[in-house]
């Protein structure tokens, strides 16, 4: 692997392994670093063996990796986030000719430390099991629209720290959350990943690209050129959700975030793709248990890092 690392858009270090690869660092903090990590390889064999000193969430965005931490191989894909433990070596293989891009949050050793007292019976499994060194989370609606909206912040010319911050938290807290109902991500058959992850990695960003907008099953599945029906398949299969769910959460979670702002409710009804007030309403009450306006009225103003 060929790793090269960019500071401020400028390629300063370079790590010679078995597969080429580039690390853009897009965010850093005192608390948590932000890479963007492509594979630039063409075949891909098994890494070097390497070692994770931080606890590190690998999002990835398009493309296939196995994980191996000692004896347990993680089959990584769009749509899963990887979680890893420091104090473990891996290696990486790419199946076929799939490269992949992720997002990776990297916690520092601070951070890690000051959250070892709020990790409660439902993550403790984890986290206090030295045996285990990774696993493997599938995302869900919510997680990918707080990803999407982390990079969107990591482009903007001078990134707000206390906006990345509660990004950053955002979506450890989500992830975290992920830990209660655990259940191993099923694998998916090889040739529906080698044909159909872009299918899936394209859906998604179209949603979010037009989240506003009035989206059909039928536009959807013409944008992926496939089948509608074929694409429902296809999409519960990767995603674990109905296109319905998925986008209903996406703009759900866009509303929670919008309502963070001085928008008119109404506003954010109809930004987060919502054509009537009243079913907004509805839907979010049965989300968050809490109307728009008495959410807003809970939505904390401070920031989530503390020195």
């Amino acid at each position: 692997m060929i790793i090269q690392l960019i500071f401020n858009n400028q390629f300063s270090i370079s790590i010679l392994y078995n597969m080429e690869a580039e690390v853009h660092i897009l965010f850093s903090s005192d608390h948590y670093e932000i890479c963007d990590f492509r594979c630039r390889c063409n075949e891909c064999t098994r890494s070097k063996t390497e070692y994770n000193e931080h606890l590190s969430f690998c999002i990835t965005r398009s493309g296939n990796f196995y994980y191996n931490a000692f004896r347990n191989t993680l089959d990584t894909y769009t749509g899963s986030v990887l979680v890893s433990k420091p104090g473990y070596e891996y290696t990486v293989k790419h199946p076929g000719e799939i490269p992949d891009a992720c997002t990776i949050i990297i916690f520092r050793k601070k951070f890690y430390e000051d959250i070892q007292g709020l990790l409660n019976r439902h993550t403790h499994w984890f986290f206090s099991n030295k045996d285990m060194q990774s696993l493997l989370i599938r995302t869900n609606p919510q997680i990918e629209q707080l990803h999407f909206a982390l990079l969107q912040a990591c482009r903007s010319a001078s990134p707000h720290q206390l906006e990345m911050d509660n990004l950053v938290m955002d979506i450890f807290e989500e992830v975290i959350g992920r830990f209660t109902d655990y259940s191993p991500v099923q694998p998916v058959n090889a040739r529906l990943k080698k044909y159909h992850l872009a299918t899936i990695e394209q859906a998604k960003q179209y949603m979010h690209d037009h989240l506003s907008e009035n989206i059909t099953l039928e536009q959807l599945a013409a944008y992926c050129h496939i089948s509608p029906f074929h694409f429902s398949r296809i999409f519960k299969t990767f995603s674990g959700f109905s296109v319905y769910q998925f986008l209903q959460s996406m703009r759900l979670k866009h509303a929670e975030m919008l309502l963070a702002s001085p928008l008119p409710v109404a506003d954010v009804a109809f930004r987060a793709g919502f054509n009537s007030l009243d079913y907004f309403s509805a839907a979010f009450k049965k989300q968050y248990k809490l109307s728009p306006s008495a959410f807003r009225n809970t939505i904390g103003k401070t920031a989530r890092f503390h020195k």
